[in-house]
């Protein structure tokens, strides 16, 4: 787990809400954008209000690794 505070979470993360709609909170309100599922990723994340800036800025992007069980072993493999 690690500590955020309002700054660096605002806007730095998507949010999507049962109907597969961004949440769009830059201005202190979730205002959802049109679903993904009629529009698309791409025209859709255009309205979620994501800063990706903030997202590089808190650390929001890192190496993730999958482990995989090789004869009752655990590797691990990076992506």
């Amino acid at each position: 787990m690690v500590p955020e505070d309002n700054s660096a979470m605002r806007d730095s993360y998507l949010i999507l809400d049962e109907y597969m709609r961004f949440l769009d909170c830059s201005s202190g309100k979730k205002v959802p954008s049109k679903s993904i599922l009629d529009v698309g990723v791409h025209s859709a994340l255009l309205f979620s209000g994501f800063d990706s800036d903030m997202f590089i800025q808190r650390g929001g992007k890192y190496k993730w690794y999958k482990r995989e069980h090789i004869h009752g072993m655990v590797n691990a493999r990076g992506f």
